[in-house]
């Protein structure tokens, strides 16, 4: 997979174009954001036909299809299973409360770093 995905992350999806040809690429998905941009996932054969589901359970639901995730850009919270989710809540230590100070923190650096460079 292209490491461009990377920097889909936080983009704002406005229209998304799907594309059929007789050669290779024989499907294309054209994301397109506000900025301009556009990110394309192309294949031999996929389908553009479900609609939305949860992103809880992901990883369960790839595993199922004998599948692995590979890569993960930006965040994971929307991602944990809910009885994984749960427990980690639950946890005595606190580390799931400071994971999330420590994220909280690094995207506040991020965004401070974007509104510089805007400036």
């Amino acid at each position: 997979m292209k490491n461009g995905l990377k920097h889909v992350v936080g983009k704002h999806i406005v229209t998304v174009v799907i594309a059929t040809s007789e050669r290779a690429p024989k499907q294309r998905v054209f994301l397109v954001f506000s900025d301009g941009t556009r990110f394309e996932i192309w294949g031999e054969e996929f389908s553009c036909r479900n609609g939305l589901d949860k992103a809880t359970g992901i990883e369960e639901y790839v595993e199922s299809g004998e599948g692995r995730i590979d890569r993960v850009y930006g965040g994971v919270e929307h991602l944990a299973p809910a009885r994984r989710a749960t427990t980690l809540a639950d946890s005595e230590d606190g580390s799931l409360l400071e994971d999330l100070r420590r994220d909280l923190q690094a995207w506040h650096e991020v965004k401070r770093a974007i509104e510089k460079a805007r400036a």
